[in-house]
This record gives structure tokens, C-alpha cells and sequence, in this order.
């Protein structure tokens, strides 16, 4: 070993030094003898404590083979509460196709991802699911669900709530000719979503004035509804997107009191909701 050479080593070069001393300076014979006896004992001290050492160098390697076979079969009986090894692995392999899927996402831009976040929504769903797997049982996978989550928050931050363009309103505008424009909607049946969308600014759809500047709604955020043809509030209130309740439309309606009006049977194509939190 190691420490054995140097040890010797060691020796080996004192005598030297002695052998070299004992020659610039006299010594008696049973000095010589005595120092020299001195050495040797230090010496056979020297293995013996080597040689201990050894021993509990290989009885702690024994003790730390026990241990990770103990450390082993703890590990196969956690396996097999959770449904064994390749339960685990399965498990692992969804997480990671989750994972891909939200980094994925997390190269969009706020746009682009505001266009896809029912794709979020899907991740997020799928993760929720593997939470009632009996392998999130295991600490690495909650800490691996947690990172996760941690990654889908961060994309709903950096999402917009809605999109939207600004349009300045300018002398002879009205809503029909402003919805009419091709950059705008292309279709003049619209100037009542830009109303509705507006109406903290347009009080009345027939006034409107230079330099307003309006929301051009580009794109439906998770807290708005976009009424389509056929649509009445008890239907709307049914979309499992909405209540999923068709009884609740009043919630529905009390919240939009100022873009539906007093009548609630009386809703049109294109008036944008809010949907209550």
C-alpha cells in the first residue's frame, strides 16, 4: 500500500541520516545499538498499526455492503407499494413527455402561446392526473411535478390575458365602416363586437369621435365569450368552457348587464362577455 511505502521510505531515509550523523559524530556501540533498537520498534509499531488499519478499512467495507444491500431492498419494497420498477419508470417517461411538451411551449411567443394555451391547459390536466398515481408517492417524483408545475406557471405569466390591437378613430369613422376595414375585421356585421368590446368608451354606438382608440379584439381570453350565431345564455352558461351549468346564465347576464341591456332573451353574433371569476 501507499502509506507502507512511504513509511519505509521514511525509515530508510532516517537511517541514512543516522548512519550519516554516526559518522561526523562518535557513538558508543550500545548507543548505536539502543537507537537502532528504538527504530525497529518503532517499525514493527508502525506495521501493526498499518495492518490494523487495514482491517477496519476492509470491515467498513463490509459494513457499507450491508448497508447498500439494505439500502436495496428498502428501494425494491418501495417499488413494490408503488407497483414496481417499471411502474416507476412509466411514470418517469410521462413526466418527461409532459416536460417536452410545456418547454416546447415555453419558445412560443405571448402571442403564439395565448393562441395555444388549451394546450397548457392539456399539460397541466395530464400532470393533475398523475398526481392520483400511486408513484407520486415517491419524493423525486412529487419534487419532478412541483418543477413542472413551477415551468406552467411561468407560462401562464408571461401569456396576455387577451389580444387586442388599437385603432385610432378618425373624422367619418363609424363602427359599421371601422369593422369594414379589411386590417380591422373585413366584415362591417362586426362593429358590434368592437362596440361591445369598447364599452367603457362608447356609451353610444352612433357617437363616436376623433381620436378615440379602441380595442380591436384579435383573439378570445380565458375570461371572455364571443357570441356566436344561435347562442342565448342559457346555452352559453352550459359550455363546459364557461359554468358547464346552463342554470347559472344569470350570473351571466349580471355581469354583462351593461353589453346585453335589459333584456336578457335579446343577445347578438359578435357582442364580446365577460364570464364571471
Amino acid at each position: 500500500m501507499k502509506f507502507t511505502k512511504i513509511l519505509f521510505a521514511g525509515i530508510f531515509a532516517f537511517s541514512l541520516a543516522t548512519s550519516a550523523v554516526a559518522q561526523d559524530q562518535e557513538m558508543t556501540m550500545d548507543e548505536y545499538k539502543a537507537q537502532l533498537a528504538e527504530w525497529q520498534q518503532r517499525e514493527v509499531d508502525a506495521k501493526a498499526a498499518i495492518t490494523k488499519c487495514e482491517d477496519e478499512t476492509s470491515t467498513t467495507k463490509e459494513e457499507m455492503a450491508g448497508l447498500d444491500g439494505q439500502v436495496n431492498n428498502l428501494w425494491d419494497e418501495v417499488y413494490n407499494l408503488v407497483g414496481g420498477k417499471d411502474a416507476v419508470d412509466a411514470y418517469n417517461a410521462e413526466l418527461a413527455a409532459v416536460e417536452a411538451e410545456v418547454d416546447g411551449l415555453a419558445s412560443l411567443s405571448p402571442e403564439e402561446l395565448f393562441k395555444r394555451r388549451k394546450e397548457i391547459d392539456a399539460a397541466e390536466e395530464t400532470l393533475n392526473a398523475l398526481k392520483d398515481n400511486k408513484v407520486y408517492a415517491l419524493t423525486d417524483s412529487q419534487n419532478k411535478v412541483a418543477s413542472i408545475e413551477g415551468k406552467i406557471a411561468r407560462l401562464r405569466d408571461s401569456m396576455p390575458e387577451a389580444m387586442y390591437d388599437e385603432y385610432t378613430v378618425v373624422g367619418g369613422d363609424y363602427l359599421w365602416k371601422i369593422a369594414k376595414k379589411g386590417d380591422i375585421y373585413g366584415d362591417p356585421f362586426q362593429w358590434v363586437r368592437i362596440y361591445s368590446y369598447n364599452r367603457d368608451q362608447i356609451k353610444n354606438p352612433d357617437m363616436i369621435f376623433p381620436e378615440q382608440i379602441f380595442k380591436i379584439q384579435r383573439g378570445v381570453g380565458p375570461s371572455e365569450y364571443l357570441v356566436k350565431k344561435g347562442d342565448f345564455l342559457y346555452k352559453i352558461a352550459g359550455n363546459e368552457d364557461v359554468f358547464g351549468d346552463p342554470t347559472k346564465w344569470t350570473q351571466l347576464y349580471e355581469q354583462n348587464k351593461n353589453v346585453v341591456g335589459d333584456d336578457p332573451n335579446m343577445i347578438y353574433p359578435y357582442q364580446v362577455l365577460k364570464l364571471p371569476e
